[in-house]
C-alpha cells in the first residue's frame, strides 16, 4: 500500500510539472507574439518627410492661426496640432493631440505656411500628388477657429510648387506649374 501511495504521489508530482511547464511555454509563447506585434507596430511608423512647428511663435506682423506645428508624413497625410480656440473647435476627443484636415482630399506632396495680403492673414497650403492645390480658408480659421478645406484652388493640377512674394504694399502668393508659370493665388484664397 505503501508503494501504491507513493507511486501515486510521483505521478501526481510529474503531471503537475508537466501542466506548469507547459503554461510557462505558453507565457513564453504570448510574450514573444507581443514582443513582435510591438516591433511591427514601431517599424509601421510612417516617417515625417517635413514638419513646421512654431507656427504662432513671433508671428508679428501676421495674425496667430492657433497652431502649433504642422506635419506632413511620408504617407501623404497632414497633421495639424491645433492649440486654444482651434484645439476646443475640432479636437472633440480628448485623446486626439492633432487633426488631419486634408486626409479626405487626397495625398499630400508638400506643404507650405504662407502670409498673403496686407492684413496679416496666412494659411496652409498643400501641393497635393496630382498637382492641384489645397489649402484651409484663412478666413475661417482666423475668425471662427474652424479648419475648413478647399480642395483644388484656382483649378488647375499642374502645380510643382508654392512661393510666398513680397510686393511694395502686400504679400502674395504664387503657384508655379510645371510648365514655369506663375499663377497668382491671393484671390483664390481670400475665402
Amino acid at each position: 500500500m505503501k508503494k501504491c501511495i507513493t507511486l501515486l504521489t510521483v505521478l501526481l508530482m510529474i503531471m503537475a510539472m508537466t501542466l506548469g511547464m507547459s503554461a510557462c511555454s505558453k507565457t513564453s509563447e504570448e510574450e514573444t507574439e507581443t514582443d513582435t506585434k510591438q516591433a511591427v507596430e514601431q517599424t509601421d511608423e510612417v516617417k515625417i518627410v517635413k514638419s513646421i512647428s512654431e507656427v504662432d511663435v513671433d508671428c508679428a506682423p501676421y495674425i496667430p492661426l492657433q497652431i502649433d506645428s504642422i506635419t506632413l508624413y511620408e504617407d501623404g497625410s497632414v497633421k495639424i496640432v491645433p492649440t486654444d480656440d482651434l484645439k476646443k473647435n475640432e479636437i472633440k476627443d480628448g485623446d486626439e493631440d492633432g487633426i488631419y484636415p486634408f486626409a479626405e482630399t487626397g495625398k499630400v506632396k508638400d506643404i507650405y505656411l504662407v502670409g498673403f495680403g496686407n492684413g496679416g492673414y496666412r494659411t496652409v497650403i498643400c501641393l497635393m500628388e496630382d498637382g492641384s492645390l489645397a489649402a484651409l480658408s484663412a478666413k475661417e480659421l482666423i475668425e471662427d477657429h474652424i479648419a475648413v478645406v478647399m480642395p483644388n484652388v484656382s483649378g488647375r493640377d499642374n502645380f510643382v510648387s508654392v512661393e510666398q512674394v513680397e510686393g511694395e504694399d502686400a504679400i502674395g502668393v504664387v503657384g508655379k506649374t510645371k510648365d514655369g508659370e506663375e499663377v497668382e493665388l491671393d484671390y483664390s484664397l481670400n475665402f
